[in-house]
C-alpha cells in the first residue's frame, strides 16, 4: 500500500503541469544595480551631517606653544615645591606702569588648573590678561574673528565678521571644560555690513547701554554706533563688561 503512494505522488508530479522544482526554474539573479548602490550610500552618508568645528586644546599646552608671539606676555617658568608646574601657569604681563631697571614693568598673573582650561586650538593675534581671567582673538576663515573669554567656568567665545578690519561680533557660544570643540558658527557678511549703514536706533542702544546716552549726539548710523562702542571695549578691562558691550552690538543689528 506504501508503495501505491509513493508512485501515485510520482505521477501526480510529472502530470501535473503547475508543480514546479525549484532547481528547474530559469530565476533571475538577484542583481544590485551600481547606480541604485551607490545612491543608497549617497543617502548614508548624508544621514550623518560634517560639524564644522574648532578644537579645543588646554591653556598650558596651547600657551607653551603660542606666547612667543605676544609682546605683552610673557611664560615665567619656575619651580616651586609643592607646586604642579602643569597645573599652574605664570604669566609676566606689562602694566604700563613705566620702567623697573631699564625693562618695562611687568605684573605676575597666576593661572590655576591651566591643565583643563579651555582654549581654542588657534593662533590668537591677541592676548590680554584681566583680573577675572583672559581674551584671545583668533582669526579662523572667511573673514571669521573668535574673541574668546577665558573664565572660571570655561571658555566664551564670541564669533565676529571681519569687517574693514572690524571684529562685529554676532553670535555667543558657551564652551564647558569637558568639551573638546566648539561648532562654528556663520553669518552673512554682507548683511551685517548693510545693516550697518542703516540710521541707529539711539533709544534703544541707551536702553541696552546706559553709558552710550552721554554719546548719543556723535552717532546717526548703526556703524557710528558700533564704532563708538568698540572704542569703549577697547578701555574695559573686566570680561563681563566685555560681554555686555558684544551682546549690546548683536542686538542692535539683529
Amino acid at each position: 500500500m506504501e508503495q501505491a503512494e509513493t508512485n501515485l505522488s510520482d505521477m501526480i508530479r510529472q502530470d501535473d503541469p503547475n508543480v514546479f522544482e525549484p532547481a528547474n526554474l530559469d530565476l533571475p539573479e538577484e542583481t544590485v544595480d551600481a547606480a541604485e548602490a551607490a545612491e543608497e550610500t549617497t543617502e548614508a552618508a548624508e544621514e550623518v551631517p560634517q560639524v564644522e568645528a574648532i578644537p579645543i586644546a588646554p591653556l598650558n599646552a596651547w600657551f607653551a606653544e603660542n606666547s612667543a608671539a605676544f609682546a605683552n606676555v610673557n611664560r615665567v617658568q619656575v619651580e616651586i615645591r609643592g607646586v604642579d608646574s602643569a597645573k599652574t601657569l605664570i604669566m609676566a604681563v606689562l602694566d604700563g606702569q613705566g620702567d623697573i631697571a631699564g625693562n618695562p614693568s611687568r605684573d605676575l598673573q597666576v593661572f590655576k588648573n591651566a591643565d583643563i582650561q579651555p582654549v581654542l586650538n588657534l593662533p590668537a593675534t591677541d592676548m590680554q590678561i584681566y583680573n577675572n581671567g583672559f581674551r584671545l582673538v583668533s582669526p579662523y576663515a572667511d573673514n571669521i574673528v573668535v574673541k574668546s573669554y577665558g573664565v572660571r567656568t570655561g571658555l566664551i567665545c564670541v564669533f565676529c565678521n571681519d569687517i574693514a578690519g572690524q571684529a562685529i561680533p554676532y553670535q555667543v557660544v558657551k564652551v564647558k571644560r569637558k568639551d573638546d570643540s566648539v561648532e562654528v558658527v556663520r553669518s552673512d557678511a554682507a548683511a551685517v555690513a548693510a545693516k550697518l549703514a542703516l540710521s541707529a536706533d539711539l533709544e534703544s542702544l541707551q536702553l541696552l547701554y546706559k553709558q552710550s546716552s552721554k554719546a548719543v549726539s556723535e552717532m546717526t548710523t548703526n556703524q557710528s554706533a558700533v564704532n563708538w562702542l568698540l572704542e569703549r571695549q577697547s578701555e574695559v578691562t573686566d570680561i563681563n563688561h566685555h560681554l555686555q558691550i558684544d551682546n549690546v552690538i548683536i542686538n542692535i543689528l539683529a
